[in-house]
């Protein structure tokens, strides 16, 4: 079907409208960005970059950083379970299934890492704004950065009382608040904290518990407190956490257990028959000291060290039926400390630059259990209790020194300049216990290894200002993503023949044009590249047959990703505000002989989770009503995503053993239109609003699965959600 099929005709004919004179006085607000760790005018950095704001996550309502990637193209965060998150930039990405394995997305709070999958979903707490950075940012931002970085930037307590609530109530009884309080404690110490809490009802009956899956319970905190005394030195101390527990979603059968038959126990849409009900529990906890000297020369010095915690708890029935066969239990934890020293040269004209050095220790510890019952053990000769256990720690200890900045060789041409040398070193103690598993034949030993990668990775750029207000750039970039161990359920012969995977690489280039027009109405961000990457790490499910699978990670891909990415933001008058933003994206494995079923040639295939096209239109009408002292605001976004592939055998249907067909490995088109509608007091004191996600309530799925019994699953999209929102400011 048609983009454009649904598009409400509101914003069809606000799209259309011609440009008039009074479109030309509407001038946009210039937006600033620290994305290369100085401030900067976000159209004069050379990235392929998007700003979003404190406003536009109020105005469209989202909640969670998953949501984001409704309004930036080539950019894609799962939905469903939060401890396995997968961010995707440009068609690559990769969730830490294991303590061995890590993301090739990197997300930031206050430029400190926030670490592996579990604590990626972060509830958008207080934000100032979101950085989206698509692209190898391995010069700033290190290593797990090949695809991009996202940055969450808090707002900052202020020298004025002030503070804030906002109440939600909407279907599925959902229940939303958040609060915060800033406030000045003496001359020269300031502090804040901002609360939330988000609880909804479960939209997938189990059959046999008579719960609800895909719940949401969970609570989020972020305080700080500031010390400046107007002179050369601040200091920010900051603190966070989330606690969340819930009846999670793992997809819905679509086969029985073995994947041979469609699903009879449960055929009914939002419905599963499940012994046990799988649950997600995490616990994360970070603190951060941010520390300023600026220096009689110009310089300044910064300092940003940082503690975080992050603990998960997953359980799931992965025999998704009434027989129960087995329970996955899982038990992982992340413990880390980052230093960074950055040093930041005086505002130049010409020279500029920032060198740093970067410290970073982890230790990851997992304990991993398939559960098993008699029924099982009479048929698959299991042990009756605990047929398979894993258990390990894995620790990793980084260090990075960095450069980043940029030369005016003329009025209009800059040199820009950058590089990063790391060097990591990761430590395992694991051990897998599989004499347990019987007809499953996983495998028992143990792995005490340690390996050692380093990389250069390095950033040229090339700027000409066209004009004061329209940049263009051509840049080179490279990095790495770090190497690891397969520490997952895995056979005799993968522990036999070595768990251990090499370092990926990637160079990229990109072309760039970025700039206001139109008497700086229309702001556009417009970029081309292509991205190699040498001994890509593919983490995948191998179908061994009988009911049998191993999980596989393997460097055993050349993967090339080129295309072209176009952004605008459009004041047609005082009045409307347009966005729209357009991604082509041609992601591939260039060469992966042996890594499809069977070890079928899969070169040429689409990379799983890729689009060919994404779309993102949005409009927001603000007008103000006098007689009343309000402010009414109106906004509707639509968001398309072309089909993709799930896996890199690019099938689209599975025959099951049955005669039946059934969608597997390929996600149709997802067209989604969210809206808001509501007031805003001319002081900006209080504001109600109706909002509705997915408002024309199509039925689509995110994703399709196989698990280990060789159950396939859908992963189905949220619903309509709807609901009033009221919120009181001072």
């Amino acid at each position: 079907m048609k983009a454009s099929r649904f598009l409400p005709h509101a914003l069809a004919a606000a799209v259309a409208a011609p440009i008039t004179p009074l479109a030309l006085a509407a001038e946009l607000e210039e937006v600033t960005v620290t994305a290369q760790k100085r401030s900067q005018r976000l159209t004069e950095v050379p990235i392929a970059i998007t700003s979003f704001g404190a406003e536009n996550i109020e105005e469209t309502g989202i909640r969670q950083l998953r949501e984001v990637a409704e309004f930036i193209p080539n950019l894609s965060i799962s939905s469903g379970k939060d401890f396995d998150s997968t961010v995707s930039i440009r068609g690559v990405g990769a969730n830490s299934r294991n303590i061995g394995f890590d993301t090739r997305v990197g997300v930031y709070l206050d430029g400190v890492y926030l670490g592996q999958s579990p604590a990626l979903n972060q509830e958008l707490l207080d934000l100032e704004r979101i950085e989206v950075l698509r692209g190898p940012q391995g010069t700033l931002f290190g290593k797990n950065t090949v695809a991009g970085a996202i940055n969450l930037i808090s707002r900052q307590p202020g020298n004025t009382l002030e503070g804030g609530i906002n109440i939600e109530y909407g279907n599925f009884n959902t229940r939303q608040m958040s609060a915060s309080l800033s406030a000045p404690l003496s001359d020269s110490l300031f502090a804040k904290v901002a609360l939330s809490s988000q609880q909804r009802d479960g939209i997938q009956d189990n059959l046999l518990t008579g719960n609800a899956l895909n719940e949401q319970d969970g609570d989020a905190y972020r305080a700080q407190l500031v010390y400046d005394a107007g002179g050369n030195f601040t200091a920010n101390l900051a603190i966070d956490g989330t606690d969340a527990e819930r009846l999670t979603y793992v997809g819905e059968p679509v086969t029985d257990t073995f994947g041979m038959t469609p699903d009879t126990a449960a055929p009914q849409d939002d419905t599963v028959a499940m012994n046990h009900d799988p649950l997600e529990a995490r616990e994360i906890r970070g603190s951060a000291l941010t520390m300023n000297w600026d220096l009689a020369s110009g310089f300044a010095i910064k300092s940003i060290t940082a503690v975080r915690d992050t603990e998960i708890f997953y359980r799931n029935d992965v025999d998704y039926a009434p027989l129960d066969l087995a329970e996955l239990r899982y038990e992982d934890s992340y413990n880390q400390v980052t230093q960074e020293f950055q040093l930041v040269s005086p505002e130049s004209e010409d020279l500029q630059y920032v060198a740093g050095l970067y410290l970073y220790q982890q230790e990851g510890d997992s304990l991993r259990q398939i559960v098993s019952t008699p029924t099982a053990a009479m048929l698959f000769g299991t042990n009756p209790e605990v047929p398979v256990t894993t258990d390990g720690t894995v620790d990793t200890s980084s260090f990075a020194a960095f450069m980043n900045g940029s030369y005016r060789l003329t009025s209009q041409w800059k040199l820009g300049f950058g590089f990063r040398y790391s060097e990591e070193e990761k430590d395992v103690d694991w051990r897998i216990d599989g004499s347990g598993s019987g007809a499953f034949a996983m495998g028992t030993g143990s792995v005490d290894d340690r390996r050692t990668d380093s990389h250069f990775s390095p950033n040229v750029v090339l700027n000409y200002d066209f004009t004061p207000y329209i940049h263009g750039y051509a840049k080179y970039a490279g990095g790495f993503k770090s190497g690891g161990y397969n520490l997952d359920f895995i056979g005799q012969s993968d522990l036999n023949a070595g768990i251990d995977f090499d370092k990926e690489t990637v160079d990229s280039v990109e072309i760039g044009l970025k700039g206001t027009a139109l008497n700086r109405s229309l702001s556009f961000n417009l970029a081309a590249f292509q991205s190699d990457y040498t001994d890509y790490q593919v983490n995948q499910f191998i179908d061994l047959g009988e009911g049998r699978t191993s999980i596989s990670i393997r460097n055993a891909a050349e993967v090339e990703t080129r295309g072209l990415e176009a952004e605008f933001t459009y004041n047609a008058n005082d009045y409307l505000q347009l966005n729209a933003a357009f991604g082509l994206l041609d992601a591939e494995f260039a060469d992966y002989p042996g890594g499809g079923a069977g070890g079928a040639d899969v070169s040429g295939n689409k990379l799983p989770g890729a689009s060919d096209y994404t779309v993102n239109l949005g409009a927001q009408y603000r007008y103000p009503i006098m007689s009343m002292g309000v402010e009414f605001m109106a906004r509707v976004d639509y968001s398309f995503r072309d089909d993709y592939y799930n896996t890199a055998d690019n099938e689209q249907y599975r025959t099951l053993m049955s005669g039946d067909v059934v969608q597997y490995g390929w996600v149709d088109d997802i067209e989604l239109v969210n809206a808001r509608i509501g007031v805003i007091s001319d002081s900006e004191s209080w504001s109600a609003s109706l909002w509705a996600r997915n408002l024309l309530d199509e039925e689509y799925l995110t994703d399709t699965s196989r698990d280990f019994f060789g159950t396939l699953t859908h992963f189905k999209g949220m619903p309509r959600t709807y609901g009033l929102e009221v919120g009181y400011r001072f």
